[in-house]
């Protein structure tokens, strides 16, 4: 079967300018690592459905200033609900990015490994007849025989 999920390349020079964006993101969002994963699970996820309450707070904000205690850090407010709202299209953008990339993993894997198969099959049929042949044999068989004792141990037919 010669099903080709994804025919491209991707030079070496247009990886380095990814690479070099990636690097520029980061730099420009220094932010990003400051927060560790295990923290956020205790952070307060503002979803569509409270992205209503924050625009009536922020109108709140800029009409009745005075209401708010003096404590209230409202430069603060204001930057954090900036930098909110200036993220949210950067988020779907990095996730729509992220979808693709992984799709795209999991589509140029399964190419290769078909093709790695057309060649193990290949060596399999040919180690007895080139040089050498048969340690390359073992070496691609060995990944085989792992999941062959899972599948007898299982009751399964390998």
């Amino acid at each position: 079967m010669d099903l080709n999920l994804i025919s491209a390349t991707l030079s070496t020079e247009d990886q380095e300018i990814i690479n070099q964006a990636i690097k520029t993101i980061r730099e420009k969002m220094p932010f990003l690592s400051a927060i560790q994963k295990a923290e956020v699970s205790g952070f307060f996820k503002v979803g569509t459905s409270f992205q209503p309450f924050l625009e009536l707070a922020k109108q709140v904000r800029d009409q009745y200033p005075e209401i708010l205690p003096g404590v209230f850090s409202k430069d603060e407010f204001d930057k954090d609900y900036l930098l909110y709202k200036s993220l949210q299209p950067i988020l779907q953008q990095v996730g729509q990015l992220n979808e693709g990339v992984g799709k795209a993993v999991v589509a140029v894997g399964s190419d290769s490994m078909d093709a790695a198969l057309e060649i193990y099959a290949a060596v399999k049929q040919n180690k007895d007849k080139v040089a050498g042949l048969s340690v390359t044999y073992e070496a691609m068989a060995a990944f085989f025989k792992k999941s062959k004792v899972k599948n007898q141990t299982s009751g399964s037919v390998g």
